[in-house]
């Protein structure tokens, strides 16, 4: 009896850790499934982000194409000086703009320092 007892208690012990086993391959399983939806889904918008990157980056070039062969035409039209190439007018229109910007600097500067000026001179009358 104890013989059958003991391996009654083995039976049950073994089954218990078999169920455990195949409990814990079932959950194993499950989240390989799991991770391999993880990854499906991830590289669909991957795929997504690629694509709207490439159409984004295609309108960008277009744009800065268009825009730029609009100003090459307007500079030859209307500010290209006689036997001036594209490029030595590019370059003395953006001078000329430093010029302008550096005198209205000063300008502005000057307008301030007379305003300190004059606002001392209320100051001390």
């Amino acid at each position: 009896m104890k013989r059958n007892f003991k391996s009654l208690i083995l039976l049950l012990a073994a089954t218990t850790m078999c169920g455990v086993a195949g409990a814990q391959n079932a959950t194993k399983m499950e989240e390989n499934k799991m991770q391999r939806v993880a990854d499906t889904v991830k590289n669909g918008y991957q795929k997504i982000e690629d694509g709207v990157v490439k159409g984004y980056k295609a309108i960008e070039n277009g744009a800065v194409e268009g825009f730029t062969r609009i100003s090459d035409a307007f500079v030859k039209k209307f500010l290209m000086r006689d036997g001036e190439t594209l490029e030595e007018a590019k370059a003395r229109i953006a001078r000329e703009e430093e010029e302008l910007h550096r005198q209205n600097q000063e300008r502005v500067a000057a307008s301030r320092q007379h305003t300190e000026e004059t606002s001392q001179t209320a100051k001390k009358q």
